[in-house]
């Protein structure tokens, strides 16, 4: 039920901000919106759950169900926008860069990510500490995707930009709900296995209802278009998929933001509609969703800096510095891509995101997870360094980027004249 109200009341916000141009702007400042959730938390005397909004509310409390309802919710809608985007069949050939970061750079990643939350963090098991590098891989999208877009960036750049997170946000997604199931704690007087085993079934029977809803889109979609009979667009036939995925998904006992990630998948994999329009919607999406999650953030999660011990900031720190960059530039060597473009991948993406913040929270709806607390401060804490490392670097280096880029046409004009 409070699945989908909130899915409801978020498609219901979509719809009033989809053009209120203040939304771009706070797309574009997850530092601000991060900082204003924090500020609203230490007014309201909201620090976590339940005391959100207690101020004001005279006693009534955000409840941790509703929470996680909305932060799945809008995480359905980001994976699902990131899986409209390719072809898995199409990534290798279309952007070989963006393959090897999907299939090697973000495994890699996630096992030395667990790795040393293991070794690092005390109050992490092992299954913590997988579940903690699954939230931190999905990094959801770079915030300063646009600015790499519209700057005279080369095209291969541009393409691994747009895909990379992409494919690592609906490709990782299930795998990080299996390891959220693998770090539950299972009821009394039941299996060990118990949540492991729902949780599969969950997920398959999600991939079969929104596979089948996304297919079907995607048919008819290149159909109608064909005909010429219809003023719907094929992305409107995919949004429609993946909203009733989602919806459908509880009567059914599958997971609902696996449903909406496979019905993207499957549309993306089958319909003929133009990478503008399918970036286009990816806009949409992530203009609304991006900043009421780094909103919520702040106001869940960033106050757990201040709880968390030297250890655990060592690790965030490394996380989102050298666990990162490492592993990705590591994967970019056997590329055709120049120095200079390996490094700048190497460093822009696979920081977490709105994803893994939007991951985070829905965990708080979970008290049966080993170490959730100790789960929640490392990932706040590796959030809020990766998103200050981000902005505070991306830029500068796009521009040290585009200056190598000149410089490297410039000797090759001279050396072919």
């Amino acid at each position: 039920m409070a699945l989908a109200t909130c899915a409801a009341l978020c498609c219901a916000l979509f719809v009033i901000l989809i053009k209120v141009k203040v939304v771009d702007k706070a797309a574009r400042a997850p530092g601000l919106m991060i900082l204003l959730g924090a500020g609203a938390s230490l007014i309201y005397g909201a620090p976590v759950l339940d005391g959100v909004f207690g101020g004001v509310l005279g006693g009534r409390h955000l409840s941790s169900e509703w929470t996680a309802a909305g932060a799945e919710a809008l995480l359905a809608a980001l994976a699902f926008a990131a899986a409209t985007q390719f072809r898995i069949s199409r990534l290798a050939v279309v952007c070989p860069a963006a393959f090897r970061l999907t299939i090697g750079g973000a495994p890699l990643f996630f096992a030395v990510c667990a790795l040393a939350a293991y070794i690092l963090t005390p109050q992490l098991n092992l299954a913590a500490a997988l579940l903690a590098a699954a939230a931190l891989t999905l990094n959801g999208a770079a915030f300063d995707r646009r600015s790499v877009a519209l700057a005279p960036a080369p095209a291969t750049i541009k393409a691994a930009v747009r895909l990379e997170s992409a494919a690592i946000l609906a490709l990782g997604a299930p795998f990080a709900f299996m390891l959220e199931a693998f770090a539950t704690a299972a009821p009394q007087d039941m299996p060990s296995v118990t949540p492991l085993y729902e949780a599969a079934r969950a997920l398959l029977a999600g991939f079969a209802l929104g596979g089948s809803l996304g297919l079907g889109a995607a048919y008819l979609g290149n159909a109608l278009k064909k005909r010429e009979k219809t003023p719907l667009t094929r992305t409107a036939l995919a949004a429609l998929a993946g909203l009733a995925a989602f919806a459908l998904a509880p009567l059914v006992g599958a997971h609902a933001a696996i449903a909406a990630v496979a019905a993207g998948l499957l549309w993306g994999e089958q319909s003929k509609a133009q990478t503008i329009a399918r970036a286009r919607m990816r806009h949409l999406i992530e203009r609304c969703a991006t900043p009421a999650a780094y909103l919520a953030f702040g106001a869940l999660l960033a106050p757990r800096v201040f709880q968390a011990d030297l250890l655990s900031v060592i690790f965030a720190l490394a996380a989102v510095t050298i666990m990162r960059a490492g592993p990705r530039l590591v994967t970019l060597r056997k590329t055709t891509l120049p120095r200079e473009a390996q490094a700048f991948l190497a460093w822009y993406g696979g920081a977490p995101g709105a994803a893994s913040a939007l991951f985070l929270i829905s965990l708080f709806d979970a008290p049966n997870i080993v170490a959730q607390d100790a789960v929640l401060t490392v990932g706040a804490l590796a959030v809020a360094f990766g998103v200050l490392a981000a902005r505070l670097t991306s830029r500068p280096l796009l521009k040290v980027l585009l200056k190598e880029t000149a410089l490297a046409r410039k000797r090759a004009m001279f050396s072919a004249g």
